[in-house]
């Protein structure tokens, strides 16, 4: 990759900004993915992407022979399960005793397109569980599509920030919400996307405390799990588990997804782990929109079926396999995705070192852990001024007014797609850009 012609020009730059209709600092992430394709391709420079999460590490075979399974034995013209593959759910229900401590037998567990589906699903019952409770809080930041699938299901949506609010703080702070009496779900990821907050164990008792008291369902985004590197979670069955809100409370979904953990995006693999106790409870009001008022029989065939009816057997089994093997100890995908933790503590240095300062900078006091991504700002640039900016200078990110945080300066680094050999490039655009603008902001 050259890196020779940076400063890229900023008249091509504005250009293109502006036939795409772009709100700089309001840009998601496939707005952002088109203006780079864009200027990749009229100012021939390859950019190093980090607006996107899309997974840097191959899949294991282990996935993909399992899927060729289900072609091998005819399968492929069969419909799948309606609640997933008997295979994908027990294995489910093994993985989340085995790497989270929590018990949720696998009648439980329902295949989901991605655990974006999951979340789709689990608001769209928490929005109907009572007539008045139609708000889906967040813990932000957090992921930009679940705002866009409360407001697709008619929800109204509020958050706590976690740059405002840890510890006894963010529990109190979510009880005084909690008291408004108009929430039906929480939602939130832990680590935290996209700060890579962890919340702690103390946090989590708060909230799951909460969510019984208050009767609101919890729903428990792990697409990252077992991604906090400071503590070894890799050995199945054994502690240290990473704190869940399965411990604590009745009311809660968790999410599963393929895509980080195991690198299986592309398939659109996730799992639901809903909470027995959850399960079997009854509420009047879900049955006019989903035939039925026990929660578990609403989520499975009330929501599910008329979505999508069902999940590939392919990516199902492909999955089922990745789990089993991992808690048979043959398979350390925690391993596997440590080289993220690599990245992030290479990329987060160059940055630092380079006038660049952390928005959500510790946990608790305590350094953040490396991982999938970190928050930055700059010199006093707005987030769209400095993504302009970084723009032209062969780098991209998103703004993390659009995760639902209050920064108006904060940007998001996803580190997946950064491999070895992009760092040296990646280390000369920052401190180029460092040495262009640190006298003073860009004349924006």
């Amino acid at each position: 990759m050259s890196e020779a012609g940076f400063p890229l020009s900023r008249e091509v730059v504005d250009r293109i900004i502006k036939g795409q209709r772009i709100d700089m600092d309001r840009v998601n992430i496939r707005e952002m993915a088109k203006v780079v394709k864009v200027a990749e391709e009229e100012l021939g420079v390859e950019y190093i992407r980090m607006e996107i999460g899309i997974p840097g590490l191959p899949l294991s075979s282990i996935a993909s022979q399992a899927e060729a399974e289900i072609f091998e034995e005819g399968k492929g013209s069969e419909y799948p399960p309606l609640e997933g593959t008997d295979r994908l759910r027990k294995a489910t229900s093994r993985f989340v005793k085995m790497f989270l401590n929590v018990d949720v037998p696998w009648q439980y567990c329902v295949a989901t397109n991605g655990a974006m589906q999951g979340g789709f699903v689990s608001q769209a019952i928490a929005g109907e569980l009572h007539p008045d409770r139609k708000t889906i809080l967040y813990i932000d930041p957090s992921f930009p599509v679940n705002r866009l699938q409360a407001r697709f299901l008619g929800l109204h949506v509020d958050s706590v920030d976690l740059f405002d609010y840890r510890g006894d703080n963010l529990v109190s702070a979510i009880e005084e919400r909690f008291r408004r009496g108009d929430v039906g779900g929480l939602l939130w990821s832990t680590p935290n996307n996209p700060s890579w907050v962890v919340l702690t164990d103390g946090e989590t008792r708060g909230i799951g405390e909460l969510l019984d008291r208050y009767e609101v369902i919890g729903i428990e985004d792990l697409a990252y799990i077992c991604m906090d590197f400071r503590h070894d979670y890799s050995k199945p069955g054994q502690p240290p588990y990473p704190p869940c809100v399965g411990h604590y409370a009745e009311n809660f979904i968790i999410l599963l997804s393929g895509s980080k953990a195991f690198n299986y995006a592309g398939q659109r693999i996730g799992v639901s782990a809903v909470s027995p106790a959850l399960a079997e409870k009854r509420y009047p009001n879900l049955a006019h929109r989903f035939g039925s008022d026990l929660v578990g029989e609403a989520y499975m065939k009330g929501a599910m079926y008329p979505m999508t009816a069902g999940v590939a057997q392919s990516s199902q089994n492909g999955l089922a396999a990745l789990m089993e093997k991992a808690c048979d100890g043959e398979y350390d995908f925690v391993g596997q995705v440590r080289e993220y933790a690599g990245r992030a503590k290479h990329m987060k240095k160059t940055m630092l070192s380079s006038g660049f300062s952390l928005v959500y900078d510790n946990d608790l006091g305590k350094p953040l852990a490396d991982g999938f991504y970190f928050t930055v700002r700059y010199n006093g640039l707005t987030a769209g001024d400095l993504l302009r900016e970084m723009l032209c200078y062969g780098l991209s990110a998103i703004p993390l007014s659009v995760a639902g945080s209050k920064s108006t300066d904060g940007i998001r680094i996803c580190v997946s797609k950064i491999t070895p050999d992009l760092m040296e490039g990646f280390d000369y655009r920052v401190r180029r850009f460092h040495e262009d603008h640190s006298v003073a902001p860009a004349n924006t």
